[in-house]
């Protein structure tokens, strides 16, 4: 695969010049950039309600997983504690302007990694302590 990758950079490297090489990748990164930006920009409304959504459909999946998690003595009301508090100091706003997306964003993150770890703790192996088997029986050897 390095052989192959650099290949085609030899190849690029030709086609476009060795001291035009690093302005057009440059210009690639500035295009990119620039679309990207565009299509937020156009997608600017329906993407912070889309986000919001998810933000708070995902946080209710993470209470519950969290709560599953605490009956099953495998630990969630500690995450779901500090995670609910996390999103409330980036999203709650009662008297002013609503959060920005940004910070629902980082929420969505938060509570995505939450639910995952809360998921992982109810898949997963018990991480309770089993006890060790008993002695075998006095006078018999094993």
């Amino acid at each position: 695969m390095i052989w192959v990758g650099g290949a085609v950079l030899a190849a690029l490297l030709y086609a476009i010049g060795p001291d035009r090489f690093l302005d057009a990748c440059f210009n690639l990164f500035d295009t990119i950039d620039a679309a990207f930006r565009h299509l937020a920009f156009i997608l600017g409304a329906q993407a912070y309600s889309v986000i919001r959504a998810l933000t708070i459909a995902f946080y209710i999946v993470f209470a519950i997983l969290a709560v599953l998690s605490s009956q099953r003595r495998l630990g969630g009301i500690g995450g779901l504690i500090v995670v609910t508090f996390i999103a409330a100091l980036l999203v709650w706003r009662p008297y002013t302007y609503p959060a920005p997306v940004s910070h629902w964003l980082v929420t969505l993150a938060l509570v995505l990694v939450g639910a995952a770890t809360m998921t992982q703790r109810l898949v997963g192996p018990s991480r309770r302590l089993v006890p060790p088997p008993p002695p075998p029986f006095p006078g018999r050897a094993p």
